[in-house]
């Protein structure tokens, strides 16, 4: 007893038959997955004002030294000279100020 399979023109394929109507069904399968295969999309990036001035600071950041020599020199010959005076008052305010952004962070 040979099972049947219904072709697309109504015809019946069995296990003995034609093996055209099989060729055309996967001929058309394959026709029909290619031309139907998602097209490749254009990703497209847009770069804000913000954005660009953001990574140009970022940059002048990376850019700067760790240390500023000018001004260390600056303290160690005000230092030398004896020059240099302390402001309680400054350190105070700095200390405050920074207290007040740790506790801000958390």
């Amino acid at each position: 007893m040979a099972d049947r399979i219904k072709g697309l023109d109504s015809s019946s394929v069995g296990a003995g038959g034609s093996s055209g109507a099989i060729e055309q069904i996967r001929a058309s399968t394959a026709l029909s997955t290619a031309t139907s295969a998602p097209q490749p999309s254009v990703d497209s990036v847009n770069i804000t004002d913000s954005a660009r001035r953001l990574f140009a600071l970022a940059q002048a950041v990376q850019d700067s030294p760790d240390v500023d020599t000018e001004r260390v020199a600056e303290l160690q010959q005000a230092i030398g000279n004896g020059q240099y005076t302390i402001n309680p008052d400054r350190v105070a305010d700095r200390l405050l100020q920074m207290e007040q952004d740790l506790v801000a962070a958390h």
